[in-house]
């Protein structure tokens, strides 16, 4: 009788073992998906204008789409950011910003 109450006590110890780990992976990965999207929004800020005014390049409805598909990019191939690695559509929303931004400043 008591090696199967043992048995039970170390499955359940390995189950909660496993949940704490696996909660804390997924605060990992949650934390490291909220700092590509926090860094994407940062070069797409910079790569537009470095000069604009805080809020003004968020505003362009290409901004979010834009962020999104930078961070997905980073995460997805794990490269550093270039204009020969960047996709062409966040070269192209950025541009179209750009021409946006310049137009009305």
């Amino acid at each position: 009788m008591k090696l199967k109450e043992n048995s039970n006590t170390d499955v359940s110890s390995k189950i909660e073992n496993f949940e704490i780990k696996q909660s804390m992976l997924d605060f990992f990965v949650s934390l490291r998906t909220q700092l590509i999207d926090d860094i994407a929004s940062s070069y797409i800020n910079g790569a537009t204008d470095r000069k604009a005014l805080d809020g003004k390049i968020e505003g362009y409805k290409q901004f979010d789409w834009s962020v999104s598909l930078l961070a997905q990019h980073w995460y997805l191939n794990r490269q550093e950011a270039t204009s020969e690695r960047m996709p062409i559509t966040v070269q192209s929303l950025i541009q179209k910003m750009r021409g946006a931004y310049y137009n009305t400043h």
